[in-house]
């Protein structure tokens, strides 16, 4: 794991990179559907992160009681990860209920935020190879779907597929292919698709 030195701290490049990823993300989804993502969004990330956090003094509750500034630099690993996954996956499924938004922009901004994602941490771990790859296929998703949104023709539930399938396709290119971050790229691109496809049919939003 790389680690990125902020002023007198060491944080691992993971994190930095999801920080960093979110906020390219929401500006990501202004060049790629003309609006940035509602709310929803940050809400969604915010509790992934908390949950994430804060299951490392679920899970690790002696250690934190010793060191309780020790939460800075861990988190709930994989069982904290699944949880919060979980979470956000709930927390999408009952925000679309009031949001019709949610449905529309969810899985087009879990795309651009994974390749984002990908894309810096591969940089920060000095990946090159994939990093330009990671970047390329960002730039791709980015301009298909600013010109091809708009076009009743295309399907673009199955776009947005696609580049979920091209992005598992340089995961395993470059590593193993069953991993729980493929795992979790798979879940939430299987919701969040299945909410927008539910929206295609329903016709978009004013």
């Amino acid at each position: 794991m790389s680690y990125v030195p902020i002023l007198h701290l060491t944080v691992p490049a993971v994190w930095i990179s999801v920080l960093l990823a979110a906020a390219l993300a929401s500006l990501l989804m202004r060049a790629a559907i003309g609006h940035k993502p509602g709310e929803w969004y940050w809400n969604a990330l915010a509790l992934y992160i908390l949950t994430w956090k804060l299951c490392y003094i679920v899970f690790n509750l002696k250690h934190f009681l010793d060191m309780p500034l020790s939460i800075l630099y861990f988190n709930g690993g994989l069982y904290g990860h699944l949880l919060a996954t979980v979470f956000v996956v709930g927390y999408l499924l009952l925000a679309q209920r009031k949001h019709v938004a949610v449905a529309e922009q969810a899985a087009s901004a879990w795309l651009l935020f994974f390749l984002a994602y990908q894309s810096i941490l591969q940089y920060f771990e000095a990946q090159w190879m994939q990093a330009i790859f990671q970047t390329a296929l960002l730039i791709a998703a980015i301009v298909s779907i600013r010109l091809l949104r708009k076009r009743l023709d295309v399907p673009n539930g199955l776009m947005l597929a696609a580049f979920f399938t091209v992005e598992l396709l340089i995961l395993s290119a470059f590593g193993p292919l069953v991993t729980w971050q493929t795992a979790t790229l798979l879940v939430i691109a299987a919701v969040t698709l299945a909410m927008y496809r539910r929206f295609e049919q329903k016709g978009p939003s004013i």
